[in-house]
């Protein structure tokens, strides 16, 4: 039975994979219109958005039970998904990572996340592939225009991996549109510390001085 679950896992077709991530976006993207528009037409609590929240795989904190109402997509999801059984905690994180990039690739950003972060709780221990997973679902977010989750994702990268550019960037970036003018003077300039010719950086850098001046003047 296990050989055969991995072996289920293993013949996904990219025009199967790509179905079923656009059919996760749609469906999220439905889920989350139609929680929004019961709390404000019909005036929810936090408590009951927050219920119905976990009823969604994307966000459920754990499996359904025997008897329980099992949302449509979780069988998808669990799909997406590698037996911890059968893979080692570096080869499950690996398999969740060259997921998350395939769904990158195709601009599946949200289930890229889901990907990255499967890998991340597979809690492998090496430092270089907990850095290149927190750095690409930095990048997710950051096109996501969760600019905040990019941050903290890019800045746990770096932890990782001190010399990580992209990660640089990427948060120099985010804080930049999060209006941190200090923290992205900061990041440009390690950045022109460590390539003088990081041209992107140095206009990033003249940017936000302009923006914080402007943004000063507008108090």
């Amino acid at each position: 039975m296990a050989d055969e679950k991995l072996d289920l896992q293993k013949t996904w077709t990219d025009e199967e994979r790509l179905a079923l991530a656009a059919k996760l976006d749609e469906e999220l993207d439905a889920f989350i219109d139609g929680l929004e528009k019961k709390r404000y037409e019909e005036g929810w609590p936090e408590d009951r958005w927050q219920e119905e929240m976990d009823k969604h795989p994307f966000f459920m904190k754990k499996a359904p039970q025997p008897g329980d109402d099992v949302h449509p997509m979780f069988e998808g999801l669990q799909k997406l998904k590698y037996d911890p059984e059968e893979n080692t905690a570096e080869e499950l994180a690996l398999n969740y990572k060259d997921d998350g990039n395939f769904y990158m690739k195709h601009k599946k950003f949200r289930t890229a996340i889901y990907s990255f972060s499967e890998g991340l709780k597979a809690k492998c221990d090496k430092p270089e592939i907990k850095s290149v997973l927190y750095n690409n679902r930095s990048a997710a977010h950051y096109f996501l225009k969760n600019y905040r989750s990019a941050l903290i994702d890019a800045q746990k990268a770096l932890e990782y991996n001190a010399e990580y550019a992209k990660s640089r960037w990427r948060a120099a970036q985010c804080a930049f549109n999060l209006d941190k003018f200090e923290l992205c003077t900061q990041l440009c300039e390690e950045l022109l510390k460590r390539d003088a010719n990081h041209n992107d950086a140095r206009e990033l850098l003249k940017r936000n001085k302009t923006k914080k001046v402007v943004c000063s003047q507008s108090v």
